[in-house]
């Protein structure tokens, strides 16, 4: 039997193990999900990926406004040893032609340019991406944090009890008779304790797991989460969906929009080869002594047997599929919104709720039940009772400050708003 005095002892010891992480931890190890996002986007693969992929349309675009090579032909023949009588052979000929993309490099210039811009906005929506994992991972493991605690504060409470008795020093002197039945009872008491301890460290050591991996840390490098708290209350709902144009995903499809219809007026423009400016220069015998010419002409494919309108055709396909695409990822963009938008409003109001209606009505019966125990004028079922209650209602308010977080960051990523800092939208 415990004293009034201990009890309340250990539940301040709850309480304070339940909202406050501890100092032990040190600053390298104490991580924030701004920290942790940061970290992430340090060392993860798909930013490189996406940074890779902005070079290679910037090479792309470097080379789309190039022209193409000159081509010089040199020719050699024996003709005005020939007619000369002398023999052997001469350089006769020197041709250079040069291909005039005057209509095709503008085009190809364009369908470029969006395809680079679009590459930049597709690096944001992998920032959000990443973001979203970041939160993720983060919040999982400060829930097995608070989890393990408070599986620990609960069997340490619970290993209190029924620990009073004759010969045993220290321990208030009212003394109170257990039937066996109760001392049973305390017993499943302790063990389901001792069971959700090891539920909740073995959960803690998967979220510890995958964090370290993500962050690409050392399989023992100290780790600590920040203290779960209740998530922020979102901004209206009405300036995100104004603000729903700027979000990297619509962002990047509307640039493969903007490339697919550049690349019509390119298909145009590719149907027929780029006419060629020839120059040349000849050595000739004429009038029975040798003469030089100078002349130039422009040559020019003629479409008389394909008129090349196939490649046109397939454009105006992939242009009509790209606009689709884009009115589909906008409808789909706003229900996500929309949705997380409800979600994380109606997780803070049965956050609040749980808080306010549960856990402290909880706290309050079960701070008055071990007080009726102790002093003896409640039964062991009714602290039963009042100890699963609490304790069933300190998790699940501990659930519902995960939910939240992870609604807000689902928010932050179907809203398009980056956690560590707007980038520069190209």
């Amino acid at each position: 039997m415990i004293s009034a005095k201990q009890l309340f002892q250990a539940l301040a010891a709850i309480v304070v193990t339940c909202q406050v992480v501890t100092a032990a931890a040190t600053e390298t190890s104490q991580w924030t999900l701004e920290s942790a996002t940061r970290r992430i986007l340090e060392v993860s693969p798909e930013h490189r990926a996406a940074e890779a992929e902005i070079d290679v349309r910037k090479g792309e675009l470097t080379q789309a406004d190039a022209w193409p090579n000159p081509t010089i032909e040199l020719r050699a023949d024996d003709k005005l040893g020939q007619e000369t009588g002398r023999g052997g052979s001469n350089l006769t000929q020197i041709a250079i032609s040069q291909p005039l993309p005057f209509r095709r490099l503008e085009r190809q210039l364009a369908v470029a340019e969006a395809n680079f811009r679009g590459a930049q906005e597709v690096r944001r929506y992998q920032r959000l991406t990443l973001e979203r994992e970041a939160a993720r991972v983060f919040h999982t493991l400060q829930f097995a944090e608070a989890r393990v605690r408070l599986a620990r504060s609960r069997l340490e409470l619970v290993e209190g009890y029924g620990s009073s008795g004759p010969g045993v020093k220290g321990r208030d002197p009212l003394v109170r008779y257990l039937t066996p039945l109760d001392r049973m009872r305390l017993a499943v008491m302790r063990e389901e304790a001792g069971q959700t301890v090891l539920a909740a460290e073995q959960d803690y050591q998967k979220a510890l797991i995958e964090f370290r991996s993500l962050l690409a840390l050392s399989a023992d490098a100290a780790v600590q989460a920040a203290q779960l708290e209740l998530a922020a209350t979102p901004p209206e709902l009405v300036g995100l969906e104004r603000n729903l144009e700027t979000h990297p995903l619509l962002a990047a499809v509307g640039e493969e929009v903007a490339a697919a219809r550049g690349g019509v007026a390119l298909a145009e423009s590719q149907r027929f080869d780029d006419p060629t400016f020839n120059l040349f220069y000849e050595r000739d015998f004429i009038n029975n002594e040798r003469s030089d010419v100078i002349g130039f002409g422009v040559s020019f494919q003629i479409p008389l047997w394909n008129q090349n309108r196939g490649p046109v055709a397939k454009a105006r396909a992939e242009a009509m599929r790209a606009q689709a695409q884009f009115e589909m990822r906008r409808r789909d963009t706003l229900t996500l919104l929309r949705q997380g938008y409800t979600d994380l409003a109606r997780l803070l109001e049965q956050a609040q709720r749980t808080h306010a209606n549960l856990l402290e009505p909880a706290r309050q019966v079960f701070e008055l039940t071990g007080r009726g125990f102790a002093t003896g004028e409640a039964n062991i079922l009714a602290l039963v009772d009042a100890n699963n209650t609490y304790f069933d209602a300190r998790s699940r308010h501990l659930e519902l400050l995960k939910e939240t977080q992870n609604a807000a960051a689902e928010l932050r990523f179907a809203a398009g708003i980056p956690l560590t800092g707007s980038e520069a939208k190209p």
